[in-house]
């Protein structure tokens, strides 16, 4: 699992080294951006068992294994300004999940 923002898709990198870069200066992480199949699976299982504090999508509904989406930690008052700031310049924050800590293109 990679966590680097040069993983993602190249069009998008712009755009979340900016969100990263913002989010940086409140103590802020990204903890995941592009994942194999198998990687997402093994997530997907283990959160299934209850061993996860975030949701996962399971294989193949997740845009993390097409490089169109990163997870961020943050103080929750942070993510919500972020997540609002992400949507208004036409992001999806919090996937279908309600995820807090979830970016996507």
């Amino acid at each position: 699992m990679s966590t680097s923002l040069g993983a993602l898709q190249p069009w998008l990198q712009p755009y979340a080294r900016y969100m990263v870069q913002i989010a940086s200066s409140y103590g802020a992480h990204v903890t995941s951006t592009r994942r194999s199949r198998l990687e997402q699976s093994q997530l997907y299982a283990t959160c299934g068992h209850g061993e996860c504090r975030y949701p996962a999508a399971p294989p193949g509904h997740s845009r993390h294994e097409i490089g169109r989406a990163w997870d961020m930690v943050a103080h929750p008052y942070v993510l919500r300004q972020l997540g609002a700031l992400w949507e208004r310049i036409g992001g999806t924050w919090g996937g279908r999940f309600g995820d807090e800590i979830h970016f996507e293109a």
